[in-house]
């Protein structure tokens, strides 16, 4: 028999009940036996056939595509100080439930009284509306028989993720808040939230969902769910008021609820247990957001099975289509693009190059021409018949994406001609792989000079110079100086070719975009690569020529210190961290790239530095147009604003096992290290 205490200092016995028993058609699916045999441990797991057949994975794939997974329940159950010392309590108390068990069944709430000459028993349960009535029986019958195990204390209650449970010996049907009951639990931070900017964004995500669902749960229904997507993390959020509270009661306990739940931040999930209500955030879908009536749900039944069913049909036309369209790709050039109507200058027929010559050109793709490897595909140098040098990228895949890049690479540049952007001579459909064909530029790229180990060749600091300023020249054209402004995606060291002169040229526009002039930016998904990558893009998928400008800002860094940009290098060890406390103790050039023997301009190194610590500030607003930046690198004259916030770090947000791990949808050259060599 439990202790006597004061009222104020209930008892309390947190109580984890896994999913299993909740989830019998899974169960059912994941083994031979609706549940496991006790004492069997991880055994059961085993027990399996293996391999699983194809029917039973695609089965289990389109279950999971069509509804929304059992979920682990987790409660607490608070037992009141007063005991009831008659021999009645337990009988009635047992009552008391069965009378609440069909009000519960047949409308997911209930309120119940029994009446004793020493004592009343009032109870009252009620599921959350997203719950389906199958998981709502289960729950108060789960929930019954945790609140049994109070006896023979007066009063007991349990929150569980389903459902709340309670009888006490006094009407308590319109309480809200109680604070000697009310509890909020906060989960753990989730990933690295180092980052100001990324700890940040998560607590105005979460400060959103709480005040949006707060609202929602206050009108008629007195339940609500929403979340918060874009960039990295989704918040989602639900909220329920008792039925038995009025709307000023569901406020109270929402607003206080809330103000709790928003100080478990950078938490990735947070529950708030109150006397009249409940509410909760993760960052995992959570909650069934289906709380039609009965009728509705019926009718949405039948509507999404004919949507699968049309769907499936729809995927196996598709496939059919595709094949087709495939083979049809590799015997001719027509159906996809007409090469005749792409913009280009001068002869319309110099883009059209037969595949059999850039073959024998190449020497069939001799490993001894190949120039270099990245994400997109493979170049090679190639002779062609008058005997000039050109270099040949042939595209790995022949998917819808890689001929999306393809011809999104050939209308692009095949109309613009700068010079600091690679030139386009052509290209070819007609052979089992897509091929382009641009300048041949003797030095290869950047990153093989400045990164080589043990080069004997070192850029002076005017060479170098002399590239950044290209390059700003360059992205400075693609973004207003031509007649459309394309966004290039992926500046970065492998992508800058260097003529015989050194001259920089931007190469690989596989990921380029057009933004339209009345746009301020395209919301696409993530691609690029990872150290380049501005946060307003890698968090939100917000693309504006800013994200160039930072790229640019890493790259500025890059070769003026001479050191990559490690995406998974934090703090100190970051070279952008290091020229920004260089900045900070008001000696900037000491960052500069120790080969060069503290031979350089001091004025252009400094320069240099700042301009690319600008780029690479956390925020748009404050980072420079490309146009600014020509003006800051090649006029002597212009004033040049000081960096206010240290530069944004890729590191405070990717981990290596997610990049691995394929976390973030990102083209396939978003994983290529930065020294793999050019892709064009």
């Amino acid at each position: 028999m439990p202790a006597k205490e004061p009222d104020i200092q209930p008892r309390t016995a947190k109580v984890f009940i896994l999913f299993p028993p909740y989830c019998p058609d899974l169960q059912i699916l994941l083994s031979p036996s609706p549940t496991p045999t006790k004492g069997e441990g991880d055994k059961g797991h085993n027990s399996m056939p293996y391999p699983w057949s194809i029917t039973t994975w695609m089965f289990f794939v389109l279950c999971s595509c069509f509804f929304v997974p059992c979920l682990s329940f987790e409660g607490r159950v608070i037992c009141g100080s007063d005991n009831q010392t008659s021999n009645n309590f337990a009988h009635d108390v047992d009552k008391a439930m069965e009378s609440l068990s069909p009000l519960v069944s047949s409308r997911k709430w209930g309120t119940v009284l029994k009446k004793d000459q020493q004592f009343n028993v009032f109870g009252f349960a009620q599921c959350y509306k997203d719950v389906t009535p199958l998981d709502c029986e289960r729950c108060f019958k789960s929930s019954g028989e945790q609140l049994k195990r109070c006896i023979p204390a007066r009063s007991a209650r349990i929150h569980l993720d389903q459902c709340f449970h309670r009888f006490d010996h006094y009407q308590f049907y319109d309480e809200g808040v109680d604070p000697n009951y009310d509890y909020v639990k906060c989960g753990s931070p989730m990933g690295d939230f180092n980052d100001t900017y990324m700890r940040e964004d998560f607590q105005s995500k979460l400060d959103h969902v709480i005040t949006e669902v707060k609202e929602e749960a206050m009108g008629k229904s007195r339940f609500g769910v929403t979340e918060a997507k874009g960039g990295v993390v989704t918040v989602y959020a639900l909220a329920q008021c008792w039925k038995t509270i009025n709307r000023s009661a569901c406020k109270q306990c929402l607003t206080d609820a809330g103000m709790r739940l928003r100080k478990c931040g950078p938490g990735a999930e947070g529950r708030a247990l109150y006397t009249g209500c409940y509410m909760r955030y993760s960052t995992n879908r959570f909650f069934n957001n289906d709380s039609k009536t009965e009728d509705e749900k019926g009718f949405i039944n039948w509507v999404t099975f004919g949507m699968a069913l049309s769907g499936i049909s729809f995927l196996v036309l598709s496939v059919i289509v595709a094949l087709v369209s495939y083979k049809k790709l590799s015997k001719t050039k027509q159906g996809v693009i007409d090469l005749e109507d792409v913009p280009h200058p001068g002869n319309k027929t110099s883009l059209n190059f037969k595949y059999e010559m850039l073959e024998r050109a190449t020497d069939f793709f001799d490993e001894s021409r190949k120039l270099g490897q990245g994400g997109a595909g493979s170049v090679f140098k190639g002779i062609l018949p008058n005997s000039e040098a050109v270099a040949v990228k042939r595209l790995f895949f022949n998917t819808r994406q890689w001929v999306d890049q393809f011809f999104n690479e050939v209308t692009l540049i095949s109309g613009i001609q700068h010079k600091n952007l690679v030139r386009l001579l052509g290209c070819s459909i007609e052979g089992p792989e897509s091929l382009l064909v641009y300048e041949y530029v003797p030095n290869l790229s950047l990153d093989k000079i400045l990164f080589a180990k043990n080069n004997t060749k070192i850029l002076n600091w005017s060479q170098r110079f002399n590239i950044i300023c290209g390059v700003a020249e360059g992205l400075a054209y693609l973004h207003g100086g031509s007649q459309v402004k394309i966004l290039h995606r992926d500046i970065k060291v492998s992508n800058i070719l260097l003529d015989e002169n050194l001259c920089p040229k931007i190469a690989d526009f596989g990921l380029a975009r057009c933004v339209a002039s009345d746009k301020s930016h395209v919301s696409t998904a993530i691609a690029g690569t990872l150290g380049y990558m501005a946060p307003e893009y890698l968090v939100r998928g917000q693309l504006t020529d800013k994200a160039d400008v930072y790229a640019f800002g890493v790259l500025v860094i890059e070769i003026s210190t001479g050191q990559k940009n490690s995406i998974f290098s934090e703090g100190s060890s970051s070279v952008l961290y290091r020229v920004w406390k260089q900045y900070k103790a008001s000696n900037i050039t000491e960052a500069i790239d120790s080969n060069l023997d503290a031979k350089f301009d001091e004025k252009e190194a400094s320069t240099a530095l700042l301009v690319g610590l600008l780029c690479t500030q956390p925020s748009v607003a404050i980072r420079p147009s490309m146009s600014d930046v020509v003006q800051m690198l090649t006029n002597a004259n212009y004033r040049l604003p000081r960096p206010k916030q240290p530069p944004f770090l890729n590191a405070s947000v990717i981990s290596p096992e997610l990049t691995l791990s394929g976390s973030f949808r990102m083209a396939s050259s978003a994983l290529d290290e930065p020294n793999t060599g050019s892709e064009s």
